[in-house]
């Protein structure tokens, strides 16, 4: 058998990676954003809904896509799945909220500002605010987007290195 040219083997093979990748760059773009990456074990979808629009809130950044968020809300479930009290703590928080005349997501951004300031003092907003925190801004990701090089003791610091290098800030 010749060697020259393509034969059957390597054809199938090239058009089999080629029609694999062609649909999984079709589903990763027809997936509307904010899409959960994987199904949640212990949260509600209500309540993780509810908890991804509080996690935005306390730490807004408009140019972050809500899967960001989304990864902080299934890493509340991962740790939920494995502790009952905290599954009831997040279900009570969220039914408090949506306790207005309206469901907390029907609020205006306002409005849904106001409720979770009339939950601050609460073990349910404090426990959401501190997961989210260390999520959000622990995750690499989450750094490139907002333009954070990550720590600089490996490099002998910052003050040799880029000290005042604030190129993200409008000249005064």
């Amino acid at each position: 058998m010749s060697d020259s040219g393509i034969n059957r083997r390597r054809f199938l093979e090239s058009s089999g990676g080629t029609v694999a990748g062609s649909v999984a760059v079709s589903l990763a773009t027809s997936m509307p954003s904010g899409a959960w990456a994987k199904p949640l074990g212990a949260i509600e979808q209500q309540t993780a809904d509810v908890l991804l629009r509080v996690c935005r809130l306390l730490y807004p950044h408009d140019d972050l896509d809500d899967n960001y968020y989304a990864a902080c809300v299934e890493s509340l479930d991962v740790k939920a799945a494995a502790d009952a009290a905290l599954v009831t703590q997040l279900n009570e928080g969220v039914a408090n909220l949506n306790g207005a005349p309206e469901k907390f997501l029907d609020l205006q951004e306002v409005e849904q500002i106001k409720a979770l300031t009339a939950l601050e003092a609460t073990s349910f907003f404090q426990t959401v605010r501190g997961h989210m925190v260390v999520a959000l801004y622990t995750d690499r990701k989450v750094w490139a987007e907002l333009g954070y090089e990550g720590p600089s003791f490996k490099l002998g610091g910052y003050l040799d290195r880029g000290f005042n290098d604030i190129d993200w800030l409008p000249e005064t």
